[in-house]
């Protein structure tokens, strides 16, 4: 996988996590206390897990082309790495509060 690949799919994937996490900032807008807090705690854990990946996503942007070669190994198992932890965040999430989604 080159750079510009690698960079679109991490966009991809911040860009379809950003989609899920603004439309769980919509859905509390209409549910119970109770409920509000569980989506503020999945909020807290879940946008620093977004913030890594742009941070990795910029890391990767900024490495020189000459470079890529002798880096993209381990850039592509950091990214995986990155997009497991959101995935699990949020999958863990949703299967405590699957009213919201239904």
């Amino acid at each position: 996988m080159n750079k510009d690949e690698l960079l679109g799919k991490i966009q991809s994937t911040i860009d379809e996590q950003q989609a899920k996490l603004t439309e769980l900032k919509n859905k509390a807008m209409d549910e119970s206390q109770e409920a509000l807090d569980d989506i503020r705690e999945a909020i807290a854990d879940l946008e620093p897990k977004l913030e890594q990946a742009k941070a990795k996503a910029a890391e990767i942007a900024d490495i020189a082309d000459d470079k890529w070669d002798e880096v993209k190994d381990s850039l592509e198992e950091g990214w995986n790495e990155v997009s497991a932890t959101i995935e699990k965040g949020w999958d863990s999430f949703t299967a405590s509060v699957k009213s919201f989604f239904s």
